[in-house]
């Protein structure tokens, strides 16, 4: 005991410093958390330094005798309803909350007994030991060398391609599956969760109670910022695997793009998703539609199992179309070549293939004509160049209603279509990062992919890049204003403003003169930084 390091749990020799982690062997630990060396379990396991702590308790480096290796102790500790004094290890409950206390540890102990009961799940740490003592409970789970998730992907340049991503996440997605079955929701997954072991896998950390993440509740919640389901921004909002799809979807999007999405109430309004342009191109499409189905805002329209999930993300259309565009090119090869033509009675073969094009064009010309005078308006339609369908509508293949017909979207305001367009079942739109350009005016679409006209299944993504206009500005009038005005003004044609600050004998204090160095009228480039005079007003 005497040369084991409580930040550590190595043998430092007795050092007062640990050697191996800098540990200061004379450190105190206050309440409400456990002394440093406090024991549990008549003396089997030695409490440590803590890790980490959140409303629900606190997470200890420990070392466990019988086992003679280090591990890692939580305890339930609701914040608010618990306490402890300076070096005690009896926890004292909130007077009025014993009957709380007493149910939420209960749910504590049946909730952790659940999930050591899959043992067989890499993905998460194993549970060795749960226990109550000192008034409240505890598990022990296994200690493993990792780093975190946010750090590993900063090692990697800030994000990851899917070829990368793929064998990290498709195992978590068994994990998740395998939990939920069980009855287990985790309800927090995000980059600040996971971490990445030695060998290279990935485990998903802090699990806690439902009460710990949803808003409405006695505790302060614990929502990940990008990651929590709009859901669980709601009272009454429920809980259940599509919550963890959100979470899932938003920590695969962070790892592939290096950001994460919007919060999801900010995205509420028409749930748009912005992927950076550079990113889209890379990925492939599935992959773009399983991110877009993965972060629906309206829960209705998410992916709703992991299950799923797992099928979107091994499915790649593209190389299906390839596989049936090949089989079908195989057999029409195998039928031309066991095809051999009869020789109609002496009359040469040219001869025959001439009026058998011909007779083609008279059946195609009289079946035309009919078409015609049946149809006068579609051909008027066609001939002037226009469409019965407007450019946001998708056409339903009649042959097929499942399917629908990629619409124009270039040109069109993307602001203005995502107002008109609403809760499309037929498509989903997902908008890449605006880019610079001189031809296509700002907030107008310059591109989509898939292309206009292709058929697809409904539901089908389509990606758009939006104009932010010409990369020359004009610097707007600001003399006069305040400062929030024209920051406003100066952010709304994308520059960037800097203030410093000048007397005036006309200029009220708090008011802007101008411009330093330009003046109204005058073009810079989009993203320059701009200076501002700020008035402070007649020398003293």
């Amino acid at each position: 005991m005497a040369q084991l390091c409580l930040g550590c749990m190595q043998k430092n020799n007795g050092e007062k410093v640990c050697p191996i982690c800098g540990f200061n062997r004379d450190a105190v630990q206050n309440a409400p958390f456990l002394p440093l060396g406090a024991e549990l379990q008549d003396g089997n396991y030695i409490v440590g330094k803590k890790l980490s702590n959140n409303a629900e308790g606190a997470k200890y480096i420990g070392f466990s005798k019988t086992m003679g290796t280090k591990v890692i102790i939580s305890e339930f500790m609701p914040a608010g309803i618990c306490g402890r004094a300076n070096g005690k290890k009896k926890v004292v409950i909130r007077g009025g909350y014993e009957e709380q206390f007493a149910q939420m540890n209960e749910e504590f102990l049946s909730y952790y007994r659940s999930i050591a009961r899959l043992r067989e799940i890499t993905a998460i740490a194993p549970i060795f030991d749960i226990f109550s003592e000192n008034g409240v409970s505890y598990t022990v789970s296994e200690a493993y060398e990792s780093i975190p998730f946010t750090e590993y992907i900063n090692r990697r340049g800030g994000s990851i391609d899917w070829n990368t991503a793929r064998p990290l996440f498709m195992p978590l997605i068994t994990a998740l599956s395998a939990l939920h079955a069980s009855g287990i929701g985790h309800y927090a997954i995000s980059p600040d969760n996971l971490v990445v072991t030695s060998s290279g896998k990935l485990r998903l950390t802090d699990f806690a109670l439902k009460e710990f993440r949803q808003t409405g509740g006695f505790f302060e919640p614990e929502l990940m910022d990008g990651c929590a389901a709009p859901e669980q921004y709601k009272d009454i909002g429920v809980l259940d695997e599509a919550t963890d799809i959100y979470g899932f979807t938003a920590t695969l999007f962070y790892a592939l793009t290096g950001r994460l999405p919007e919060n999801s109430n900010e995205r509420k309004p028409d749930g748009k998703l912005s992927i950076p342009t550079s990113v889209f191109k890379r990925l492939p499409p599935h992959i773009v539609s399983a991110l877009a189905d993965g972060l629906q805002v309206q829960k209705l329209s998410r992916i709703a199992t992991f299950e799923e999930m797992r099928n979107q993300l091994s499915s790649a259309p593209t190389v299906k179309a390839i596989q049936n565009e090949a089989t079908r090119d195989a057999i029409q090869s195998e039928v031309a070549e066991n095809y051999t033509p009869r020789k109609k009675d002496g009359v040469p073969g040219f001869v025959w293939g001439i009026l058998t094009v011909l007779a083609c064009l008279l059946i195609l010309l009289g079946a035309g004509i009919y078409w015609i005078s049946n149809n006068p308006d579609s051909f008027n339609s066609f001939i002037s160049g226009k469409s019965e369908n407007t450019e946001e509508e998708s056409v339903i293949d009649e042959d097929n209603p499942d399917m629908v017909t990629i619409p124009n979207l270039v040109g069109q305001r993307y602001n203005d279509l995502v107002a008109k367009l609403g809760n499309n079942p037929d498509f989903v739109l997902i908008k890449t990062e605006d880019e610079i350009s001189d031809k296509v005016e700002e907030g107008v679409i310059k591109s989509q992919s898939p292309e206009a006209g292709l058929t697809a299944n409904k539901g089908v993504t389509i990606v758009v890049t939006v104009s932010m206009g010409s990369a020359e500005r004009e610097l707007p009038v600001i003399a006069g204003q305040s400062i929030e005005t024209a920051v406003r003004a100066l952010n709304a044609q994308g520059f960037i403003a800097s203030g410093v600050y000048v007397s005036s004998e006309t200029v009220e204090a708090g008011k802007v003169i101008g411009y330093t160095s330009h003046s109204a009228g005058d073009k810079e480039r989009y993203g320059s930084t701009v200076v501002i005079q700020i008035s402070t007003g007649p020398e003293p």
